[in-house]
């Protein structure tokens, strides 16, 4: 049999009014294509400008100018973890400006060590920069530079400047509170009886520096009193010394300006209230000789005004001795007042009495000259902080002459400190 005919499909041609919305959809799916690029393209340039304005950015602006060279914020952080390595993160803050001083002081000595002959050689920086153990940067090398260089000066320039030796004298001092004390001293030691120097001034000196050292202040360098003498720098016998006898102690030497830590009041109640507290005229004396001396002579009459203004060491005293009213709940914090007012009646004067929580001025040395020498060596401390006096003149110098320019904000500030702290993990 003869199979069935097979009735092909014919296509149709699209219309014009297809084929128009064809073109319609695909130039919208074109439109929408581009839209979809031109959003992704801008968000990431957004992003990418981010990042470049919070990452990049930042580190590339100018923070620092000397003369003609430009520091960026990146060698600035390098910088200040140069120089805060060891300290803790709260630290970092006090460094911010020194880290900037820094950056002028090495680029300025990198500019003028020529000029004095100084060079730093590759070998020496790279050990400088083992020896700092600092994470290779332009700013380590560069500090590496400078502290090699500074070294070559401080060696080749400033301490052979310094004196080899100087006159000095071999020291023994203490103090004590009255005349009275020193001169029974004096004599006991100079006739050989009671406690030798370094026992007495361990045992009886009220100044705390001479008592823990036993009276010994070593070898004093003429010229140089303050190296050896420390807080006591200001003493006045640090002139005499020099023209004492090795062996003899002299006579005693009053220094109103020295501290000690305690002083005696004499009060006197003028009225008592219930709600005001005490009115109160108050007398605070260095030692006890003066002070039993004042109170015999205001007993006998003598004006509280005058003796205040003359002879208290409280701040009343140029009110006459008036301290106004404390009240009773204000008594705490006045030492041996919390205890003297109450007990005193209105009208009368108290007794003499000691006060340890107080600071009064006065007091006699006594001073032992051991040995003698007229060209003893001059201690190597001494000529290695004058050597480094001759060093910080130096760098002064330099950079009087320099253009610096620290441009660097709070903002910024605090950005090169978080930064720090963040790449250290703290």
């Amino acid at each position: 049999m003869a199979g069935k005919h097979r009735k092909e499909k014919v296509e149709r041609a699209p219309t014009k009014h297809q084929i128009s919305k064809w073109k319609k959809q695909e130039k919208l799916s074109r439109i929408i294509m581009i839209c979809t690029v031109v959003v992704v393209v801008a968000i990431a340039g957004i992003i990418a400008y981010g990042i470049y304005s919070e990452q990049v950015l930042p580190y590339d602006k100018t923070v620092v100018k000397v003369n003609d060279k430009s520091f960026s914020m990146d060698y600035y952080i390098k910088m200040l973890d140069i120089m805060t390595k060891g300290s803790t993160s709260d630290m970092l803050k006090y460094y911010v400006d020194t880290a900037a001083t820094a950056i002028a002081q090495t680029e300025v000595l990198k500019e003028k060590a020529a000029a004095e002959n100084l060079t730093a050689s590759d070998d020496e920086i790279n050990k400088e920069l083992g020896q700092m153990n600092v994470t290779s940067s332009d700013a380590a090398t560069d500090m590496a530079r400078a502290r090699v260089l500074t070294a070559k000066y401080l060696e080749q320039q400033c301490l052979p400047e310094q004196p080899q030796t100087a006159e000095q004298v071999e020291v023994e001092a203490m103090l004590l509170e009255t005349k009275a004390m020193a001169l029974d001293l004096q004599q006991k030691m100079t006739a050989g009886l009671g406690d030798n120097f370094t026992q007495a001034a361990a045992k009886l000196s009220i100044d705390s520096t001479t008592q823990s050292k036993q009276g010994y202040l070593g070898w004093i360098a003429k010229g140089y009193e303050d190296y050896a003498l420390g807080n006591l720098k200001d003493v006045v016998f640090k002139d005499s010394i020099f023209n004492l006898e090795p062996g003899k102690v002299n006579d005693p030497i009053y220094d109103d300006n020295v501290s000690k830590p305690f002083g005696y009041w004499i009060v006197q109640v003028i009225e008592k209230d219930d709600t005001k507290g005490y009115h109160v005229n108050g007398m605070l004396l260095p030692d006890s000789d003066l002070a039993n001396d004042i109170h015999a002579r205001l007993l006998n009459g003598e004006s509280w005004a005058t003796l205040a203004k003359q002879y208290s060491q409280d701040a009343s005293k140029d009110n006459g001795g008036d301290m106004g009213w404390i009240a009773p709940a204000q008594t705490t914090g006045h030492g041996m007042l919390d205890r003297i007012l109450p007990t005193v009646d209105p009208g009368k004067i108290s007794d003499v009495v000691r006060d340890s929580t107080v600071l009064t001025k006065g007091g006699y040395w006594l001073v032992e000259v051991l040995n003698k020498s007229v060209d003893r060596p001059l201690d190597a401390a001494i000529r290695q902080s004058l050597a480094g006096n001759c060093l910080d003149t130096w760098m002064q110098g330099l950079m009087s002459d320099a253009k610096v320019e620290n441009l660097l904000d709070q903002t910024q500030k605090d950005f090169a400190v978080a930064k720090v702290t963040k790449e250290r993990g703290q």
